[in-house]
């Protein structure tokens, strides 16, 4: 992950804040925001998310999956199924991090936006691309995975508490 992945997201987030509503500032409030090294550190410090995308029957599918960042973009691996169906009639997906309950320390960001399936000869371009930082990140390469899921966020939300 590098400075101009976290600002991008940063950016989105900024565009995101300046259309939500008061309903939405009220429960993540922007001062309440991740600033670029806390951005940096959920990113660095968590490995696993919920990806949420939507069943072409338009019901709701929501999965813990591994993720690494690059290119401002949150990529995902994943095997040809459900997941990657779905995103195949609805190209749209969420996405959420979360760390902490109740008392003490709690992050979170959730993002939204269009995606992009890298399959095939994509996929083995993406694979070669992200190689190594996956296996920093997990600890091994993605082998077991088909195919990429790219999300490229047009909204961002984040919160922690102080």
């Amino acid at each position: 992950m590098t400075d101009e992945d976290v600002e991008a997201l940063l950016e989105a987030q900024r565009r995101s804040y300046e259309r939500a509503g008061k309903a939405l500032r009220r429960s993540w409030p922007p001062e309440d925001a991740l600033d670029a090294d806390e951005l940096r550190g959920i990113l660095a410090d968590l490995v696993y998310g919920v990806l949420a995308t939507a069943r072409p029957d338009g019901r709701a599918h929501a999965s813990p999956v591994a993720f690494s960042v690059e290119g401002g973009a949150f990529w995902i691996a994943t095997v040809l199924g459900l997941r990657v169906r779905s995103l195949r009639a609805v190209p749209w997906a969420s996405f959420v991090l979360s760390e902490g309950q109740r008392e003490g320390a709690h992050r979170a960001l959730t993002a939204e936006g269009p995606v992009r399936l890298h399959e095939d000869a994509g996929f083995a371009s993406a694979r070669a691309r992200l190689a190594d930082d996956w296996a920093r990140r997990h600890g091994h390469a993605p082998d077991w995975a088909s195919a990429f899921v790219e999300l490229r966020p047009e909204r961002v939300f984040s919160h922690r508490s102080r």
